[in-house]
């Protein structure tokens, strides 16, 4: 860990890196199956009653999970090390060897539902919410963070059909790029859910995708490209509420609101007559002609960035019981968990990921 023009910051991303890499890299895949055992049900990875994945192979749901994790928390791993790990561990527990061949292996992961993938990221995340407790809510409501981001896939053809480079790069000289979007949990830090798609979907496309994930009851936070009408006129009436940033297009003029406090007033926001591009017909109908938002805005201080002047917009109306100061907290750690996501991006080398067509490719994403 080399940081020559930013030496304090050794300590602490040595810190981090020391605590991931002998934690996870470095476990066998016996001793990856002994740490996740506590965070998924053990019905989440057994065997179908009938059809795929119901005969005894030897790689069945589970081994096949856990495969395709160790070898996603081991970079630059091919199957056939995989395949080693397996024969080690049924050596350990008495059992007869398998083929050297990787074939099993790979057609394993082949079989392997995207659903089971998606159910096990959700499950790992409720365990996590479950060991933090409910110091982390806002007013006994559970707040989730949403985020967008984006990797380069493998150049094959496949991937290039479902995941276009960018239209500024020649052909041949670029990567195919997924982007996707994430809700984490703000008390547990995990990831919640996950929805991808091609560099043509804005990022309020994939979240309106994720719309039916959101509870009643839940408090989303997001950046600028969630303060726009569309998501704060629909999520309230789902229960849902909204705190995101401003979009730096609105010009906000305190002396026009009804104050509720120093630079901090409530607006009164009208539907514009130009339909919103990630919602049909019936959807843009169905929205209010107007609704009532409170903006605030304040100067951020964290530590190791310079001060920020933010505008934040939302739904939670009442001063008295979502204060000013409460609001400003939250967002700040918001900003906090956005660095985590690209931490975890950096740590586990997501920036490129290796599957050659779009399905294990998003598998992979999900691992």
């Amino acid at each position: 860990m080399n940081t020559p023009f930013f030496p304090a910051f050794r300590s602490r991303l040595a810190a981090l890196r020391r605590r991931t890499v002998h934690s996870l890299r470095q476990a066998t895949l016996g001793q990856l199956r002994d740490q996740i055992r506590d965070l998924l049900p053990a019905t989440l990875l057994s065997c179908e009653k009938a059809g795929a994945n119901s005969r005894e192979r030897d790689f069945p749901p589970r081994l096949t999970f856990e495969c395709f994790l160790w070898q996603m928390l081991n970079l630059k791993t091919a199957c056939r090390e995989v395949v080693r790990q397996v024969q080690a561990l049924r050596t350990l527990q008495g059992l007869p060897p398998i083929s050297e061949g990787d074939s099993a292996c790979i057609q394993a992961r082949l079989r392997f539902p995207k659903k089971r993938l998606e159910k096990a990221l959700e499950a790992t995340a409720q365990t996590a919410d479950l060991w933090v407790g409910q110091n982390s809510r806002l007013q006994g409501r559970p707040v989730k963070v949403v985020d967008g981001s984006s990797t380069q896939l493998a150049d094959t053809p496949a991937n290039q059909q479902r995941y276009p480079q960018p239209s500024s790069q020649k052909p041949g000289c670029g990567f195919p790029l997924m982007k996707f979007v994430v809700i984490f949990s703000l008390g547990g830090g995990a990831v919640l859910n996950v929805i991808w798609g091609s560099l043509h979907h804005h990022d309020l496309r994939r979240l309106r995708g994720l719309w039916d994930q959101l509870k009643k009851g839940d408090i989303l936070l997001g950046d600028r490209a969630y303060g726009e009408y569309a998501t704060l006129a629909g999520l309230p009436q789902r229960g849902v509420d909204v705190a995101a940033r401003l979009h730096q297009r609105r010009k906000v003029d305190f002396r026009k609101s009804r104050c509720l406090g120093k630079n901090d007033g409530l607006f009164v926001w009208t539907k514009g007559c130009q339909q919103s591009e990630i919602l049909s017909s019936n959807q843009w109908d169905w929205l209010p002609a107007q609704i009532t938002v409170r903006i605030l805005r304040f100067t951020t201080t964290i530590r190791g960035f310079r001060n920020r002047r933010i505008t934040l917009v939302t739904s939670l109306l009442d001063c008295e019981l979502y204060p000013a100061q409460e609001l400003v907290a939250l967002y700040a750690r918001r900003w906090r968990l956005e660095l985590c996501l690209r931490d975890l991006k950096t740590t586990l080398g997501m920036e490129q990921l290796r599957c050659k067509t779009p399905e294990m490719a998003e598998k992979e994403l999900l691992a």
